[in-house]
Parts: C-alpha cells; sequence; structure tokens
C-alpha cells in the first residue's frame, strides 16, 4: 500500500514537472519569436472584428474574425490557385503585404514558405476551404492567434460591450511573425476618438469614467 501511495505521488510529481517544462519551453518560445520580429521588423497588424454578433467575448477571450479571413483571387497573386490545390484542411502561408493605412493584406498563397522568401513575411494559416477556378477563387484562412487574452478586471467590462461597438472602435490585432510564419499576439488597439489606444487602456478608461468625463 505505501508503494501504491508513494508511486502516486510520483507520477503527479512527474506530471507538474512536465507541465512546467512545456510552460517554460512557450515562454521561452515566445521571447524568441519576439525578438526576432523586433530585430527584423516583422510586426503585422491586422484589421479585426467581433466573431459573433451575439456572444463575441467568451470569459477572458476576446473572440476575433481577422478581416484578411476571407480572400478573394482576383487580389492574390497568379500562383495562389496553384499552390490552393490540395489544400483544404491544410496548412498554408499567407504572403503578406502592408497597405498605405498600415494594415496588412494577404498578396498571395504558398504550400510551404519559400526559400528565396528573402524579406517577405508569410503567416502560417488553414486553408478551411476555396473554391472557384482561374475565372474567379476565393479562400476562407483561419489563423490561430484569433483569441485574445484579457485580465479579468478588463474582461468583465469587455463582455458588456455590444459587438457592433465594438466593431466601430475599429479594432487591429497586430502579431510578431517569426521566420517560419507561427505569430505571437503583440496586443489589440481600438480607434478612442482622435487616439488609436491599446484595448486594455479603453477598458480602464471606460471602467473609470475617464471618457465620459472629456
Amino acid at each position: 500500500m505505501k508503494f501504491a501511495h508513494k508511486g502516486r505521488w510520483i507520477i503527479l510529481a512527474a506530471a507538474i514537472a512536465l507541465q512546467l517544462a512545456a510552460a517554460l519551453s512557450l515562454l521561452c518560445y515566445s521571447a524568441r519569436v519576439r525578438h526576432y520580429a523586433l530585430a527584423h521588423g516583422r510586426i503585422v497588424s491586422l484589421a479585426c472584428r467581433a466573431y459573433d454578433p451575439f456572444s463575441p467575448f467568451k470569459g477572458r477571450y476576446v473572440k476575433l474574425t481577422i478581416a484578411e479571413s476571407q480572400l478573394q483571387g482576383e487580389n492574390l497573386d497568379r500562383d495562389s490557385l496553384d499552390n490552393l490545390s490540395g489544400r483544404r484542411k491544410k496548412t498554408i502561408y499567407c504572403r503578406m503585404e502592408e497597405g498605405a493605412d498600415g494594415l496588412w493584406k494577404v498578396a498571395g498563397i504558398r504550400r510551404e514558405i519559400p526559400q528565396d522568401a528573402g524579406d517577405d513575411i508569410y503567416i502560417e494559416a488553414d486553408c478551411s476551404f476555396w473554391g472557384g477556378d482561374k475565372d474567379g477563387f476565393y479562400v476562407r484562412a483561419a489563423y490561430a492567434f484569433d483569441e485574445y487574452y484579457m485580465q479579468e478586471n478588463f474582461a468583465r467590462y469587455a463582455d458588456s460591450i455590444r459587438w457592433d461597438d465594438f466593431n466601430a472602435l475599429e479594432p487591429v490585432l497586430s502579431v510578431y511573425v517569426a521566420k517560419n510564419g507561427t505569430c505571437i499576439q503583440q496586443g489589440l488597439t481600438v480607434q478612442d476618438g482622435a487616439e488609436r489606444i491599446a484595448f486594455e487602456e479603453y477598458c480602464r478608461r471606460e471602467v473609470s469614467g475617464w471618457n465620459r468625463e472629456k
């Protein structure tokens, strides 16, 4: 009996150690991605909106729809269609270009990041669906960074915001992009009058009554 009891403690300790190691590895990887992205100017800002008009906020997470999730073939380069063959429900890499407004859009799709990509930035996504042909096609891309975590005190206020009021703030999600196309969130910003500020700062102002006193 004592041996069995001791064995359970050993298993529990091993499980905890494994979880801690995984968490530490994730933190180290995130730090490396941020460092690399900052050093190479690989920060991409994407327009977004509330995912679901009925329940955009899920606990401490704001569920987002990235504007570049719905892609039209006419806005993609000529090699995109060939690279989509057989990619439904599989990984694709979106070649990004920055617009004059500072927001980034998908300019092309590849099966993998080209070896001669140079300074081009590619973001990993899942091709949830695509259809059409050379005369016109469209793509639905799903990104791994479409849930934005918030601290509990801000999440409670965020949960009270109407989806259309949230979208009216012109939310923008910025991400650090690694060389392999994976992304780490930098932050979610909104337009508050003439200022673009962090969403957390907007929530703080609203909760404190700062915006109503201006």
